[in-house]
């Protein structure tokens, strides 16, 4: 059963990938790409009339043989592939493929790979797709062989292509004007997590929907899949980072153990591994999923409301005709057998299994199926964006890209008198300090400041923001950090520890500050003060993880602790293992000790 193989061997490498993705101590995974090994067994069973296709035999009990059907192939989405096989499975046998002989005119092949794989070959790497050489850039290796029809979940990637594809490229792209079908990407809450009243569920940006979804259950977390593998996770990404582009924060609200599911499908049949997990996790995923279901039927999962945020574009399948250089010899026949193909999913063919697959129309965007549950989806929410805009997209995906690089942490050391009896041994504050730099690597940048009233301002630099080696840093603190005679100032010292981190500039690399302090901050952090702060935490997009030495520091109401939370970042005292716990927390933004 070649197809049966084909998601086999699939499903097996994604795990592979995804497991030397998570092998880096929590990084970020490195770009992945979808091989499906039975590809060329497929093609050549489709170019035998088996397989997929049926035999070739007698065309209606005569002796008319049927001659080989003409190839498409097909590349898709990782997340549309079971749409587009099931499509393609009915097209095949409808009358539109079938001459009066009862022959089809027609074998399909349809595949997927990773986006943004597909986008930067279709930009960068046409002539090797056509010709591989010797060299590591082979896309049919990686993706497949070249397509005749590219069906991206939006339009937008389309754009990316066209707007930065190479001159000399082999490929020449035809987009149709209208996409085949939509799909918003939803906010998919455990049902008994969903707002009450349900008219909070569309109008608002992504970023306050989780906000106010984790304000209801402090221990909800938020999932997303691979931006890097499948649309449905960039779409959702550009709403994570918003207009202003807070990475960081954005990176916050979905950050999970380990490397994302590849597919939205793998993350919705990854949930019910862990019941717990799954009743209290939202999943970013397009809406048609909670519609048809997915590839784990027999898992009981935790029901799901759709939420549908007002700055997450959705998906707009589009249906892209790829002409290569050379490909004249059946051009002409091959050109009728995509028209064709494309005409019937255009039409009511296309609308029933679109329909089935939960989509909805594509210029009404009301559900194809009237009989949709309307306790999972709305029927007509509004405003709802339909399509993504390629800068937001291209944005969006860099900015993600670059998060997995060198970090930038900035610590504040308290070191004012009142720290003199939490100063010496591992837990007092250089000792943790310490411990944390394990987590840096000598790629990533850093700084450290012992907050107290010099006279001349509220800190002192013991260590200068860049890149260190990590004896060079640990002898820097021995040697200078110390205690002082005065008080600390965190609100002048948190203030400029936010301008020092913006004139780094928001290039996506994940950035951090870390405040070490015994938490007595008197009338420095009260009234007008504390609200200055939180307001510049709130907006900055870098977070704070705040390490108070003593208990109750973290207290619901607490200064560090809202500041933490505004911020994005943590707040740990007493009641946590605080040096292990901060430690992880540098470890989520270095590279990790070399």
């Amino acid at each position: 059963r070649p197809r049966a193989l084909a998601a086999t061997w699939s499903r097996a490498r994604r795990r592979r990938q995804h497991a030397r993705r998570g092998a880096g101590g929590g990084k970020r995974p490195s770009r992945g790409i979808l091989l499906r090994f039975a590809l060329p067994v497929l093609v050549a069973l489709g170019m035998l009339g088996v397989g997929l296709y049926g035999p070739l035999g007698l065309a209606g009990g005569d002796d008319t043989h049927c001659a080989p059907p003409l190839e498409l192939r097909v590349l898709t989405d990782p997340d549309l592939e079971d749409t587009f096989r099931t499509a393609a499975d009915a097209y095949l046998t409808s009358e539109a493929n079938t001459t009066e002989a009862g022959c089809r005119r027609t074998g399909i092949t349809v595949y997927s790979a990773g986006s943004s794989d597909v986008v930067e070959a279709l930009r960068r790497h046409t002539d090797a797709w056509k010709e591989p050489g010797a060299d590591e850039v082979d896309p049919q290796r990686d993706i497949g062989p070249q397509p005749d029809v590219w069906i991206p979940a939006s339009r937008a990637e389309v754009d990316r292509v066209l707007e930065q594809q190479d001159t000399d490229a082999v490929a020449e792209l035809e987009p149709g004007e209208r996409p085949l079908a939509r799909s918003p990407v939803v906010l998919a809450v455990p049902s008994r997590l969903a707002p009450e009243p349900l008219n909070e569920v569309t109008g608002r940006p992504l970023t306050e929907m989780i906000e106010a979804l984790t304000a209801r259950a402090e221990d909800t977390g938020v999932r997303r899949p691979d931006p890097e593998f499948t649309d449905s996770g960039l779409l959702a990404t550009v709403g994570l980072y918003g207009d202003t582009a807070a990475v960081a924060r954005g990176e916050t609200m979905v950050r999970q153990p380990g490397p994302p599911s590849p597919t939205a499908g793998d993350l919705l049949c990854a949930l019910p591994d862990d019941d717990a997990v799954d009743d209290r996790t939202a999943a970013l995923v397009p809406e048609f999923l909670l519609i048809s279901g997915v590839d784990c039927e027999g898992t009981v999962r935790a029901p799901r409301t759709a939420l549908y945020p007002a700055d997450v574009p959705g998906m707009d399948p589009v249906f892209v005709r790829v002409r290569w250089d050379g490909g004249e010899t059946d051009a002409t026949a091959r050109d009728a057998a995509v028209a064709s193909f494309r005409d019937w999913l255009a039409g009511e063919g296309g609308e029933e299994v679109f329909a089935r697959y939960g989509f909805r129309d594509p210029d009404s965007l009301e559900p194809i199926d009237e009989d949709v549950d309307l306790d999972v989806v709305s029927y007509a929410p509004s405003p709802l964006d339909a399509s993504a805009g390629r800068d937001e997209m291209e944005r969006a995906l860099g900015a993600y890209q670059a998060y997995g690089g060198p970090g930038r942490v900035l610590f504040l050391l308290d070191s004012s008198g009142s720290m003199a009896g939490l100063w010496e041994g591992p837990s007092g504050g250089p000792g943790l300090l310490r411990q944390t730099l394990g987590g840096l690597g000598s790629d990533d940048e850093y700084g450290v400041w012992a907050v107290a009233d010099t006279g001349d301002g509220p800190y002192e630099t013991l260590l200068g923001f860049g890149r260190h080696w990590r004896r060079d840093a640990e002898e820097a603190v021995d040697e200078r950090a110390r205690v002082r005679d005065a008080s600390a100032d965190p609100h002048a010292a948190l203030l400029a520890a936010f301008d020092e981190m913006e004139d780094r500039g928001d290039d996506g690399r994940p950035q951090m500050i870390v405040h070490i302090t015994d938490g007595r901050h008197g009338s420095y952090l009260e009234g007008g003060r504390l609200r200055e702060v939180l307001d510049r935490a709130g907006a900055g997009g870098v977070p704070v993880t705040v390490a108070v030495l003593g208990s109750g520091g973290c207290d619901e109401g607490r200064p560090d602790q809202r500041i933490a939370e505004v911020s994005g970042g943590r707040c740990l005292d007493a009641g946590d293992d605080v040096g292990a716990a901060l430690h992880d927390e540098i470890a989520r933004i270095g590279t990790g000790d070399d």
